[in-house]
């Protein structure tokens, strides 16, 4: 008996009754690409209701008599609760992320239909297609594979077909435009109409959205500006006021809790700030994981390496300990302590240290970042050459000619690529499988998009002059609506760099004033070597949250990180002119 049959069988008796409960769930699996029956579905939820039930009881019991903790009881007697709400929600959280994913492909999806279909092929056929280019269209190819079991394997005749997609796609993009190429179809309309205005509705609204984005990006921002300024602000008045000043001030924050907020929950408000910014923007259906692969890779070894033996080892060991008379500590300290010719305080040697550290770990990802970002420019050169390529079809040279004739011009980042296209045409290689060649190296997921567009319209129609007019419209709407997400995004950069700055000037300015108070000087380093390298760590975050709201992908944080980090470091060498 397979688990599944097992599940079902001595657990449908609550599954029936989740489902009583929570009618959506068949609705929500048929959406979200699960693979399993409703019933199995509840079966299974029932059963880790069940054990999640039996482990809170268990849990309740021993933390009632053996620890007497009334908050850790509270917390296993809502375990169940939240395992049962967390499975009946996950088919519609799956839901969720399948219709962002065929919403990102779905506009350059029906720019494909709708060339295919100007081509001369049948709207159905066109669909099958699809599958073709399933390693472009990833998400969207799998309408595409079920079409096809519907209509060649059960019979269903491509309308029925088409409306079963609709009432089964979690994509709201995809219903409407399937629900209206069948409307057409029965009112006897014209397709290829149809769907080259839908298209181009489809890419406007995109134009649109980004205005949208940016609103909404804007007032996430501004509320995270608030959150940081005040509130480390005010806790670090407040932990030097406590510390400084232990014997008068009966109140405050101890160095644990401090430690807590500034390591943990300011890095954390950071994150939910990136995964909400990641929520609202637009992105790539593709990911390129080389970048952040390779970040990762030279960052976390690097960073150990500097911290330990340049942070831990040369500033906090006693001077003749073995360990700081150890030749490697004694290079990297004195790397790590470079900026130190400014003679700043002992108690900011830690935290100049760290800065330094994290600028250098951050360079080789930096550096292929900057390199590898240079491959997306190919979608810009891919436009101008498509746009090229319909003025020198008109004159009456077949598809491949005008390509060959086109070689010698310059197009940026494509040109190497265009000319190897031309090259292996002219010595009758097949054009679709020297661009299946090209499309693997090229990074931009756009433009393996317009690659694949433009072989399968000359493979089909011949390339025509109105087809390949529509298909450099769709190229320019794209270039368009990238340009309008850069103007968009980029004024609100500017945001995480005030907050850094002013954190930083007002933390360490703040604390070099404190230094020349009557405190304790053994008191006053503890907090200060709890504060500072706070600042510098939060403020690298902070480039991160940069990047991602700028351009809307993390790893192009790493310069807006090392730059802010940079002037923390600044800050930090300057404050003692500024102090006395």
């Amino acid at each position: 008996m397979r688990f599944w049959d097992w599940v079902y069988k001595y657990f449908n008796w609550i599954g029936k009754r989740i489902l009583k409960m929570f009618p959506n769930i068949g609705d929500s699996i048929k959406k979200s690409g699960i693979h399993m029956h409703s019933e199995v579905y509840a079966a299974l939820t029932g059963l880790v209701f069940i054990v999640s039930l039996a482990a809170s009881i268990t849990l309740t019991i021993l933390l009632a008599l053996l620890f007497r903790s009334p908050l850790g009881v509270a917390i296993t007697v809502s375990i169940p609760t939240l395992v049962l709400l967390l499975m009946v929600s996950l088919p519609s959280l799956y839901a969720s992320n399948r219709a962002s994913s065929i919403d990102g492909e779905f506009p350059f999806l029906s720019s494909y239909l709708s060339t295919m279909v100007m081509s001369g092929l049948s709207p159905y056929i066109a669909f099958e297609r699809i599958l073709k280019g399933s390693t472009i269209f990833k998400r969207t190819s799998e309408l595409a594979q079920r079409f096809i079991l519907l209509n060649r394997i059960l019979g269903r005749d491509p309308l029925t077909a088409f409306d079963e997609l609709a009432k089964r796609t979690p994509s709201s993009r995809v219903k409407e435009t399937l629900s209206g190429y069948i409307a057409t179809v029965k009112a006897g309309g014209d397709v290829v109409d149809y769907l080259n205005k839908r298209s181009r509705l489809l890419f406007n609204e995109m134009l649109v959205g980004m205005k949208i984005i940016a609103d909404r990006l804007g007032g996430l921002l501004e509320a995270y500006l608030a959150m940081i300024l005040l509130t480390m602000i005010s806790f670090t008045v407040l932990y030097f006021v406590t510390t400084g000043f232990a014997g008068v001030v009966p109140f405050g924050l101890s160095s644990e809790g401090m430690f807590f907020f500034l390591y943990i929950v300011m890095p954390l408000l950071s994150g939910v700030i990136i995964y909400l910014a990641d929520l609202i923007q637009f992105k790539d259906p593709f990911m390129d994981w080389k970048p952040y692969m390779v970040f990762f890779a030279t960052f976390i070894p690097i960073t150990l390496l500097l911290v330990v033996f340049g942070v831990f080892f040369y500033t906090m060991l006693p001077p003749y300990h073995p360990l700081r008379m150890n030749p490697f500590t004694q290079l990297t300290g004195r790397l790590l302590l470079l900026f130190n010719i400014a003679n700043p305080p002992g108690y900011m040697y830690s935290s100049i240290a760290l800065s330094t550290a994290l600028i250098i770990a951050s360079l080789p990802g930096l550096a292929y970042y900057i390199y590898s970002s240079r491959e997306y420019k190919v979608t810009r050169g891919i436009t101008r050459f498509l746009r090229d390529l319909v003025e020198v079809r008109k004159t009456g040279l077949p598809p491949e000619r005008s390509i060959i004739e086109l070689s010698p011009r310059d197009y940026g980042v494509f040109t190497p690529h265009l000319r190897k296209i031309a090259m292996e045409l002219s010595i009758g290689i097949p054009l679709r499988r020297i661009t299946d060649e090209v499309m693997r190296k090229i990074r931009s997921w756009i433009g393996q998009v317009l690659l694949f567009i433009l072989t399968d319209s000359i493979e089909v129609g011949g390339g025509t002059v109105e087809v390949l007019e529509n298909l450099a419209w769709f190229a320019e709407s794209v270039e368009a609506i990238e340009d309008e997400r850069k103007r968009s995004l980029r004024t609100l950069m500017i945001v995480p760099y005030m907050g850094g700055i002013l954190s930083a000037v007002t933390v360490i300015y703040m604390v070099g004033y404190m230094a020349k108070l009557p405190i304790q000087v053994g008191t006053f380093n503890q907090a200060a070597g709890v504060v500072l390298p706070s600042i510098v760590l939060n403020n690298y975050v902070m480039g991160i949250v940069a990047g991602k709201v700028s351009s809307g992908r993390v790893i192009a944080g790493v310069v807006h990180a090392v730059l802010l980090t940079l002037i923390t470091l600044i800050v930090m060498l300057a404050t003692p002119f500024f102090t006395g």
